[in-house]
């Protein structure tokens, strides 16, 4: 595994568009009318910036997986991230869509930790031939946690990701559902043994 660069952009936002595709918490995003395909790679643009300015993405040494884990209160402020930021939100989430998007991820931050000392574990893309890169990167994003004696917090829509974030050693705290938007997130926690965890 080693931790990505900005010339890693273009493998990382492929990995990530391909295994989201079919991902109803990041397709809730996009609005109505706007293309998925190009929404989630600007997304995944978006997030490959933010993640990266905080030392943050990770490649798997088969180049077959990639992971978006951050300590959340690292990083400062980015003219390039802001970019990044608008060049998904404005055209792919639209004006419209914001207040409720925002009100959405404010409630998600409001069951993690105030002071932001917690890893944030936003994506992990692994292609389906690609389990040894999965579990490779898992260990490295486990290890720094361990040594850095922090929880790592994570949200997923797929409840087949959240079984195997389950088997990874992640505990379900919190349960989030939209009927009207046929959406459920479960909110996942794993804690080193140090925190009195798995």
């Amino acid at each position: 595994m080693r931790t990505a660069t900005l010339v890693d952009m273009p493998l990382v936002t492929d990995l990530v568009v391909k295994m989201f595709d079919q991902n109803p918490g990041v397709n809730w995003l996009i609005k109505p009318g706007a293309s998925k395909t190009a929404g989630i790679r600007k997304l995944a643009e978006f997030a490959f910036i933010k993640c990266l300015n905080r030392n943050g993405v990770f490649v798997s040494s088969n180049e077959k997986g990639a992971a978006f884990c951050y300590r959340f209160n690292s990083g400062k402020f980015s003219f390039t991230e802001l970019g990044y930021e608008l060049r998904f939100a404005l055209p792919f989430i639209g004006i419209s869509r914001l207040p409720k998007i925002l009100r959405r991820e404010s409630y998600r931050k409001s069951f993690r930790p105030v002071s932001g000392d917690y890893f944030y574990f936003w994506f992990f893309a692994v292609l389906p031939d690609g389990k040894e890169a999965a579990f490779e990167l898992k260990n490295a994003i486990f290890e720094e946690a361990r040594l850095a004696n922090l929880p790592i917090y994570l949200e997923t829509a797929v409840e087949r990701n959240q079984k195997v974030y389950e088997r990874f050693g992640f505990q379900t705290y919190h349960i989030w559902e939209e009927p009207a938007e046929n959406i459920k997130f479960w909110f996942m926690k794993w804690e080193p043994e140090s925190l009195g965890s798995v």
